[in-house]
């Protein structure tokens, strides 16, 4: 269809149509004979989706990413969801103290005087709403970690346990995945985007692994980490995230990891297969032939990195650090990172 009839079931004007296909939002196929686009219906139904997201005041970089992979969609409504709540918070408390001041000062003799008012007035307190905002950081965060293995139609029991996940992950956010909850608002969509699709591939891989593959995957693991413990900037990353984010969110997904095993099959093969290497691996790293490998991650991770029973999932968030949501910073901002949320932790 034509421009006319975009612009007539859109809403949109001709201006921002041509803007959103600038912006690569929308690729409609260009007519090779008299260059006009020409609009299909899911052109049509983006720029639909495009323009209710817009009046929500999501961002174009947000709403790339949904249009990119749809199953992102709670993870940003949640995080235009805390921008607005934020907004609306100071509005209302700058409001509240704007006319106390300005009943309590209604001639202003001297700065001095307007100076001695303003020391007394606060337009940014602490959030009085702050439980209700990590509630929604504790359901972002749920979405992020468990993505991949929401795609699935779910029964009456799966929604079930899908509540206890999302409740005990709020149980949690104001603690332990409090990092973690304010370190995925520090990245930017396009970054977690292609985390996620690196994620999901590497989760795919794992769960399609038989036991026949699990020493060639071992193998893998050990050429992964080795490149690891020889880059000093992956280190250095890893050694700050380690405490204040990763292990935290290691033990949290441990914890949470029977019911999802209970909630999808594919968890499962992915829990199961990802431990039972990791094992194979730590048992080799114990024996005397992999003391050589041992020495040298012990070196790398200077004890940051938790191996005990239950725990070895941490040698496969090391295996692909350089690819995952924890490389994406580098150390300057990680650091800037961990000052500015000092008094979250």
């Amino acid at each position: 269809m034509r421009i006319q009839e975009v612009i007539k079931k859109t809403g949109l004007s001709r201006r921002t149509v041509y803007y959103y296909i600038d912006q690569k939002m929308i690729s409609p196929v260009v007519d090779e004979h008299n260059g006009y686009h020409d609009f299909s219906e899911a052109d049509i139904q983006k720029l639909f989706i495009i323009r209710k997201l817009r009046e929500a005041g999501l961002s174009l970089a947000d709403i790339r990413a949904i249009l990119h992979k749809p199953r992102t969609t709670p993870f940003y409504l949640h995080k235009q969801l805390n921008a607005l709540q934020s907004q609306m918070l100071t509005i209302q408390q700058t409001i509240s103290e704007m006319d106390r001041l300005s009943g309590q000062l209604p001639v202003c003799q001297s700065l001095e005087q307007l100076a001695g008012m303003l020391a007394d007035t606060d337009f940014c307190p602490e959030d009085p709403t702050r439980n209700q905002m990590e509630s929604r950081d504790a359901r972002l965060l749920a979405q992020y970690l468990w993505m991949a293995y929401l795609d699935t139609p779910v029964t009456e029991y799966q929604q079930f346990l899908w509540q206890k996940i999302t409740q005990h992950t709020i149980e949690h956010a104001g603690t332990d995945l409090k990092m973690m909850s304010r370190y995925l608002q520090y990245i930017s969509p396009e970054q977690i985007d292609a985390t996620n699709i690196n994620q999901y591939l590497r989760n795919q891989k794992i769960i399609s692994l038989t036991e026949e593959d699990y020493p060639g995957f071992m193998e893998e693991l050990k050429v992964s980490l080795l490149a690891f413990a020889v880059d000093p900037v992956q280190q250095e990353k890893w050694r700050l995230l380690y405490q204040p984010v990763i292990h935290p969110t290691a033990l949290f997904c441990v914890s949470v990891s029977g019911w999802m095993r209970e909630f999808h099959p594919a968890y499962r093969r992915y829990y199961e297969n990802t431990h039972t290497c990791c094992r194979m691996l730590k048992d080799f790293m114990d024996s005397d032939e992999g003391a050589a490998l041992n020495a040298t991650l012990r070196e790398a991770f200077q004890g940051n990195c938790d191996v005990r029973t239950g725990y070895y999932g941490e040698l496969e968030v090391a295996a692909t650090f350089h690819k995952s949501i924890y490389a994406l910073l580098p150390p300057e901002k990680i650091r800037k990172f961990l000052e500015e949320n000092s008094d979250e932790k």
